[in-house]
């Protein structure tokens, strides 16, 4: 048995259990008010850099490389596909639509950031954690996923909305796992979350 392997085993499920559950939990059951949802996602990431910055990750860690543009079909496939989904989605299931979204000045001012910051804290810190500690690939896809998902059960309907995030964080976390790109990644995400967020698939308890 490698005991350094389990060791490393331990510490990304006990890092995942602190840094990516309990402040989930924390929020679902209130015993952190909601409106400090940013201020804790922000606070988490900071301590994951702190992780990161002790572990000394290079930024292809990351997936940050230079010929990003590279992995530019598969991305864009994938982005396409994912919006003509969530549209499809939207003709089939009850939802709400965020109306006169660009009034909204916080939206408009935060979606962007967390967006970006959900790829970094999910993908570029958590894959590569689990690719030092596991071997297999679908255990890491399916991880990743899970907790990816887990974060959404903040929103109302999370019924309908973690099994929709799971399925899109395994799109996600395969997409990186086979092309670990950072930026395109985080554009892709991006883009999918306004199409959510305007379409109404994503409300705030």
């Amino acid at each position: 048995m490698d005991i350094s392997n389990s060791k490393e085993k331990e510490l990304v499920w006990i890092q995942i259990l602190y840094l990516y559950i309990v402040p989930v939990l924390l929020l679902y059951f209130k015993v952190i008010p909601g409106d400090f949802r940013i201020i804790m996602l922000f606070g988490v990431a900071i301590l994951l850099y702190g992780i990161v910055k002790h572990a000394k990750w290079t930024k292809e860690d990351f997936g940050i490389i230079p010929n990003f543009m590279k992995d530019v079909a598969p991305y864009f496939i994938f982005t396409v596909g994912g919006a003509l989904f969530l549209f499809w989605l939207s003709m089939i299931s009850p939802h709400k639509p965020f109306l006169n979204w660009w009034t909204n000045f916080k939206f408009l001012l935060l979606f962007i950031p967390i967006s970006v910051l959900q790829e970094v804290v999910f993908r570029g810190i958590l894959m590569n954690m689990q690719k030092r500690a596991f071997k297999n690939a679908y255990s890491i896809i399916i991880i990743n996923a899970s907790v990816f998902a887990l974060i959404h059960v903040i929103y109302l309907n999370a019924t309908f909305v973690l099994p929709m995030t799971f399925i899109a964080g395994l799109g996600f976390a395969w997409l990186y796992y086979k092309y670990p790109n950072l930026i395109l990644i985080s554009i892709s995400h991006t883009i999918l979350n306004f199409i959510g967020m305007i379409l109404g698939f994503f409300t705030l308890r």
